[in-house]
């Protein structure tokens, strides 16, 4: 069993000790030495615990303890000159390689390896911080100590709202994660399922800076977008496989909304190049550009920037998607699949109601983009028939999501029509369609049997936001 040595002197030293007796009596063997009767609660002598009345400064004292084999030793000693006196006398046990906590009311300098410092104006301090609104708690007493563990509250109109954790946490895995959510006063282990919510505690663990930067971006409002993803826009463009056309399309979609949104940059990879692409692009300093000249690849290409550059969002157009749809399941980023009309056409933006629970996951990217934009939202009920209660909650729950984000623009349209037709109809509108494994892939199943879950295949001539989601 562990045996712990005690050093004590003043009330904090009381309040210490009182602790161990009331709570900690099983975790180590204790001898507490005091000097001084009023040090010392008598009414807690009990016989699990040695107690010794002798001088700090006794060297020829310590000494009776030099072979009682102490895993550690602790000095709690409120009187300065007692307390550094009492280190020069534990000079034995420092030698030994016996670890000693010293509690530092002072802010004194003591440089030894096998002496912890306990800085009790640093306490002070960072407790009185943690009482500031809107900052976050830090585990100062636990792995580390170096702020690696956070705790952050969620504000109702935080950009991570109904985001699932799993999906964070892969996204983040070599950074940071989230291990625990506290809820209405329960704790929540994250699984597959999890997602955020309004006010929700969120227990993470990562690098300390890193942490910093999560907690900026959680308390940041909706209307940041490409965060919290990331903070840049990516374009490949492959000089070999892409024509004129495509290659002018898609640079017209990035650098429009590269100007539309809360982007730092925008990131232009370029395979197979010839100066043609330069001269156009020369003259935007938000614009980097990147080229490859030996490499093939795309997928390889791509997931390199991906690690290399913080990517929050990536535009490609229908070929490439239909080519490559498993490898976009696999980077779980959001993207814009372009469609026939140019993006410059959109003038508002759409979501179709489907019975899964999936568009509450994307639901704050539906605000944030609408709102960067300055587009209305309208929201598509295409089977009335088939308003089952859960379909009805996502309304009310959108309904109510718009209130919380003051957005008044936003219309619940209802059509019993074919949806096939009548999405044909329209123009001048993007979508925002939730991306997972459950994208359909048959175009003429999606005619033969239509449903909101079918449609976005039909859809190809709209721009459109995907969304990664679980599924």
């Amino acid at each position: 069993m562990n045996r712990v040595l005690i050093l004590a002197e003043g009330k904090e030293a009381k309040k210490f000790i009182k602790s161990i007796v009331e709570n900690y009596l099983n975790v180590a063997e204790f001898d507490i030495i005091y000097q001084s009767e009023t040090d010392i609660d008598k009414t807690l002598m009990v016989n699990e615990i040695n107690f010794y009345k002798i001088q700090f400064t006794s060297i020829s004292n310590l000494a009776f303890f030099r072979n009682r084999g102490y895993s550690k030793i602790i000095v709690v000693i409120k009187n300065r000159l007692f307390a550094l006196n009492a280190i020069k006398s534990l000079d034995f046990f420092i030698k030994e390689n016996i670890y000693i906590e010293f509690v530092d009311f002072w802010d004194v300098e003591i440089e030894n390896e096998n002496i912890n410092v306990v800085k009790l104006p640093d306490i002070i301090n960072s407790t009185l911080i943690d009482l500031l609104p809107d900052v976050p708690v830090f585990a100062r007493t636990i792995g580390l100590g170096k702020e690696e563990v956070m705790q952050i509250q969620v504000p109702v109109s935080s950009a991570f709202i109904y985001r699932n954790v799993e999906l964070l946490n892969k996204e983040n895995a070599t950074k940071w994660r989230i291990v625990a959510i506290y809820r209405n006063e329960k704790l929540i282990l994250p699984n597959k399922m999890t997602t955020i919510h309004p006010y929700d505690k969120l227990l993470i663990v990562g690098q300390a800076q890193i942490l910093k930067d999560v907690f900026k971006s959680i308390k940041k409002d909706v209307g940041l977008f490409p965060e919290p993803y990331g903070n840049q826009i990516y374009l490949l463009i492959d000089k070999k496989t892409m024509s004129k056309r495509e290659v002018s399309k898609l640079l017209k979609s990035a650098i429009y909304l590269q100007r539309k949104l809360k982007s730092k940059k925008l990131i232009i990879r370029v395979t197979n190049p010839d100066l043609h692409i330069y001269r156009k692009l020369e003259k935007f300093d938000e614009i980097e550009i990147f080229v490859d000249y030996r490499r093939d690849d795309i997928e390889e290409i791509m997931l390199d920037d991906f690690l290399k550059f913080r990517i929050g969002m990536f535009i490609i157009n229908n070929k490439f998607y239909y080519k490559n749809i498993n490898f976009l399941l696999k980077i779980k980023k959001p993207f814009l699949k372009i469609g026939d009309e140019s993006i410059k056409m959109c003038k508002k933006t759409g979501v179709i109601l489907r019975d899964d629970e999936v568009l509450t996951e994307i639901s704050p990217v539906v605000f944030d983009i609408s709102s960067q934009l300055d587009y209305p939202i309208k929201f598509f009920e295409m089977d009335p028939d088939n308003v089952n209660k859960e379909k009805k909650e996502i309304v009310k729950y959108y309904e109510n999501l718009a209130k919380m984000y003051y957005y008044k623009n936003v219309e619940f349209i209802i059509n019993d029509k074919n949806p096939y037709f009548e999405f044909k109809k329209m123009k001048n509108i993007c979508f925002f369609v939730p991306f997972n494994n459950k994208i359909p892939r048959n175009k003429f199943l999606s005619i033969i049997f239509p449903n909101a879950n079918r449609i976005q295949i039909l859809m190809d001539k709209f721009n459109q936001f995907m969304i990664p989601t679980k599924g």
